[in-house]
């Protein structure tokens, strides 16, 4: 198997960018040794980029082999750090039209009219 993996593998030769990362098919990847470590090389760094056909990625810098590990999307709240930030909801307040208000006055009007019980006859 690790013989198909050699032979049967995708290389294509790339630069590091300003922020010591290795774009490869759209996602950042730093370069780390077999310890873990991330290792930053300086910009335009060239390298060359590994895809096995197990599908691991590996990049061969100075002539020594790295793993690849995926940089996570940019995210304007941390989800480990910050609390979720709940805007208090304003209830928005009715307007109501004061009482001298040509519309509203004829509609109190009829509005009486037809209460003769309580306001009487002569309203």
């Amino acid at each position: 198997m690790e013989e198909i993996n050699r032979t049967l593998a995708v290389l294509s030769t790339r630069t590091i960018d300003k922020g010591h990362c290795i774009r490869f098919q759209s996602k950042y990847h730093f370069p780390v040794p077999e310890n873990g470590d991330r290792r930053y090389f300086a910009g335009k760094t060239d390298y060359m980029v590994i895809e096995t056909f197990d599908g691991q990625l590996l990049a061969n810098i100075a002539d020594k082999l790295y793993l690849m590990e995926e940089v996570p999307e940019y995210e304007l709240i941390s989800k480990e750090f910050d609390a979720p930030k709940e805007a208090p909801k304003k209830e928005k307040k009715k307007y109501i039209p004061p009482m001298n208000h040509p519309w509203r006055k004829a509609s109190f009007v009829s509005y009486a009219a037809k209460q003769k019980h309580r306001y009487g006859a002569n309203v």
